[in-house]
């Protein structure tokens, strides 16, 4: 498909997509990928601090397009700055049905986390939906290790030798590098560091504070 085209095609797409970002501002971020250039062609309200031109990041997931969903699951990932950020990613198709664009609606949640518990059906995700950078990319368990090596090694650490401090403090580097956004990084993390799940909660709720 040549780009002309790819650009006829998701500007139909445009009315709607300006009046859902509008309906939803302050709150909400649109981005448009075009699968076959790899890279983003337009950002309304751009609050993730990208240009027309980057690379899409769901190139770096080695995804078959043709695997594509027509609209993926709600899920949670980190925007820039650490705010948490509700997604969901609809697929463009050509008149052939084949993937050729995504439509990306991207949430600040940030205001809604402090109301969480009247807003909480708002939060969830459908059912049991796992974030796409799971399902496709890297493992959790291979990138929180990666992680606790290197801020091991920064430290001159030995991870069976950490004491409750410095769990903590492990613990919190690693929310803010998004580990936590993988299903399941609470319980692998409470016992890589022999520490309950209950204790990482409260090292996570901790530093949040500190930051807040």
């Amino acid at each position: 498909m040549e780009p002309t085209q790819f650009a006829v095609l998701w500007k139909q797409y445009e009315p709607l997509i300006q009046g859902v970002v509008e309906l939803f501002h302050p709150f909400l971020e649109a981005a448009v990928h075009d699968l076959e250039q790899g890279n983003l062609v337009a950002i309304y309200h751009n609050i993730s601090q990208r240009n027309v031109g980057d690379p899409s990041p769901l190139n770096e997931l080695k995804v078959n397009c043709q695997d594509f969903p027509d609209y993926f699951a709600p899920y949670y990932k980190q925007n820039w700055d650490g705010r948490p950020l509700k997604c969901t990613s609809i697929t463009m198709r050509n008149r052939h049905g084949d993937p050729v664009g995504l439509i990306c609606f991207n949430v600040d949640t940030t205001v809604f986390h402090d109301g969480y518990k009247l807003l909480e059906a708002f939060l969830k995700t459908q059912g049991e939906a796992e974030n796409p950078i799971e399902i496709f990319g890297s493992q959790c368990e291979e990138q929180a290790m990666g992680v606790i090596e290197h801020y091991l090694e920064g430290k001159h650490l030995s991870l069976t030798h950490l004491n409750r401090d410095q769990k903590k403090e492990l613990v919190q580097h690693l929310y803010r590098k998004g580990i936590f956004n993988f299903k399941n990084a609470a319980p692998f993390i409470a016992q890589t560091l022999k520490t309950s799940r209950a204790s990482v909660y409260n090292y996570i709720k901790q530093g949040i504070k500190m930051e807040g």
